[in-house]
C-alpha cells in the first residue's frame, strides 16, 4: 500500500504512515524541529529527548523501565539530535515487534505510539517540577562525552569545524549540541523551559511504519498539541563568499585533514544536477576524486564529496599526509575544473546514475532508511518516492552536471594540519 501523508497546520503537525508487511518490526517516530538560534538554546533543547526517554511516570526507575521495554518483546526507545540545513532536529523513536507476531492479539504498535506520546507530553518530573537531578546529571555528562568523542575523531571534528566556518553567521553554523561550555552550564530549570518551548513552537514530524498503520497516532498528537503557532523551518541557501576563507589549525596528528566547501546554484530546479555533480565528483569508487586523486596520485587516504541540499553546497573531505596538503587541494580543484571544461564521459555519468539508483533501491531495506528518506523530502520540500527519484536521476544530462559544476564557488578551505608532538 502506498504511503499517506497529512498536514495539520493548525497545530504544526505533519504525519506520515506506511504499512510495511515486509518487516517483522514496527516503528513509531517523532521529530521536533526548530531553527538553530544559539549554542545555548541548542544545548538546552538537545537535553530534552534524552531526558524524557530515560524513564516514565509509570516506570520512574531506569532499570524498571528497561525491564518494561523487554517485556514488550524486546522493544527499544531511541533518542537523537541532528542538524538539517538551518534546523535542529530532536528525535524520539520506538521500535518493537510487528503486531502479527505478538501473542493473543496484543497491540504492541499502539503501545509504542502511546509511550511516545506519554514521554513527550507527560515526562517524569521531580517534586520541584523539573527533570530529576540524577538523570539530568548523567545525560548532561553523556552529551559532553559525545562532544569529546567527536573532537577525538578528527575526521568528524574537521568536518564540524568546516561547517561552522562556512556557515558562520547562519543558523547552520551553530553546533547541533551547542558547545562544551553551554552544555556544562545547563540548569534543570532552563531545560524544563526548553521542553515547554518545544511543545509550544516546534514543527512536529511524525512517522509510522508497521501493520495496518493509520492516522490514529497523528490524531492523538494533534489533540495533545492543540491549536498553536509553530515556527518556520525553511532553510535558506548559502550565499558563497566573494573571497575564499582559509583557516588552518595545527594538532599533533599522524594524518592531516582537508575539508573544502563549495557553494552552488541555489535554483531549486537544479537540485538533482547538484546532487549528481557530487556523485561524479567524489561520491563513488568510480568518481574523479577517488580514481584520480586517491588511486592514481595517492594523495589522500580518503577523498569524497557530499552535497548538502538544504544549503546548496558540496563538502569535499580528505585525509592527507601533511606534506601533501597543498598538492591535494590543487588536485581536487583540477578535477572540478575538468568537469567544468566538459570532461565527463558517458560511462562516468552512467556509473554515477546507477550508484544513485542502487542507493534509492536500498531505501526499502529498513523502516529507519525509509523514515530518513521521507524526512529529508519533507524538510527540503521535495517529496518524491525513491522510485520516482531514481527515474528522475536517470534523466539528468551531462550538460546539466557540467552547468552545475560551473556554478561551483570555492567558499571555505579548512586544514587540520598534523605536527610533531615532540
Amino acid at each position: 500500500m502506498k504511503h499517506r501523508i497529512i498536514e495539520k497546520k493548525e497545530c504544526g503537525l505533519t504525519a506520515f504512515w506506511q504499512p510495511t508487511p515486509q518487516f517483522t518490526t514496527a516503528r513509531r517516530s517523532v521529530h521536533l524541529v526548530l531553527p538553530l538560534e544559539s549554542s545555548g538554546t541548542a544545548s538546552l533543547r538537545a537535553m530534552v529527548p534524552y531526558l524524557v526517554s530515560r524513564v516514565t511516570r509509570d516506570y520512574p526507575d531506569y532499570t524498571a523501565f528497561g525491564r518494561y521495554l523487554q517485556s514488550l518483546y524486546g522493544a527499544s526507545l531511541q533518542a537523537g539530535v541532528s542538524r538539517v540545513g538551518d534546523n535542529q532536529l530532536l528525535n524520539l523513536s520506538a521500535v518493537g515487534i510487528a503486531n502479527r507476531y505478538a501473542f493473543d492479539g496484543e497491540d504492541v504498535e499502539q503501545t509504542l505510539a502511546s509511550l511516545l506520546e506519554d514521554i513527550l507530553f507527560s515526562p517524569l518530573f521531580a517534586e520541584d517540577g523539573h527533570f530529576p537531578e540524577d538523570g539530568f546529571a548523567q545525560e548532561q555528562r553523556q552529551l559532553v562525552e559525545t562532544l569529546e568523542s567527536e573532537f577525538n575523531e578528527k575526521r568528524i571534528y574537521a568536518k564540524n569545524r568546516a561547517v561552522e566556518l562556512m556557515f558562520e553567521g547562519e543558523p547552520a553554523g551553530i553546533p547541533r549540541l551547542g558547545t562544551r561550555d553551554t552544555l556544562e552550564s545547563l540548569k534543570r530549570e532552563a531545560v524544563t523551559g526548553a521542553w515547554k518551548d518545544l511543545l509550544r513552537r516546534a514543527q512536529v514530524l511524525q512517522f509510522s511504519f508497521g501493520d495496518g498503520v493509520n492516522g490514529d497516532f497523528a490524531d492523538g498528537f494533534a489533540k495533545r498539541l492543540g491549536e498553536r503557532g509553530s515556527a518556520s523551518i525553511e532553510s535558506r541557501p548559502h550565499t558563497p563568499r566573494a573571497e575564499t576563507l582559509r583557516v588552518t589549525e595545527e594538532m599533533p596528528l599522524s594524518q592531516s585533514k582537508l575539508v573544502m566547501g563549495f557553494g552552488l546554484d541555489a535554483d531549486p530546479k537544479k537540485r538533482l544536477a547538484n546532487r549528481m555533480l557530487a556523485i561524479v565528483f567524489g561520491g563513488t569508487p568510480s568518481s574523479k576524486l577517488f580514481l584520480n586523486v586517491r588511486e592514481k596520485q595517492s594523495l589522500c587516504y580518503y577523498c569524497s564529496a557530499q552535497n548538502e541540499m538544504q544549503k546548496n553546497v558540496i563538502f569535499v573531505q580528505s585525509g592527507v599526509e601533511t606534506a601533501n596538503l597543498d598538492r591535494a587541494e590543487e588536485a581536487i580543484l583540477h578535477e572540478l575544473k575538468a568537469i567544468q571544461n566538459g570532461e565527463l564521459t558517458d560511462d562516468e555519468l552512467l556509473h554515477a546514475q546507477l550508484a544513485m539508483k542502487t542507493s534509492c533501491t536500498a531505501v526499502a531495506d529498513s523502516a529507519a532508511a525509509m523514515e530518513s528518506w521521507y524526512l529529508g523530502g519533507i524538510l527540503s520540500g521535495d517529496l518524491r518516492t525513491p522510485e520516482e527519484y531514481a527515474k528522475d536521476i536517470m534523466k539528468v544530462t551531462k550538460d546539466e552536471i557540467i552547468d552545475a559544476a560551473r556554478s561551483a564557488v570555492l567558499d571555505t578551505v579548512y586544514m587540520l594540519k598534523g605536527v610533531s608532538s615532540k
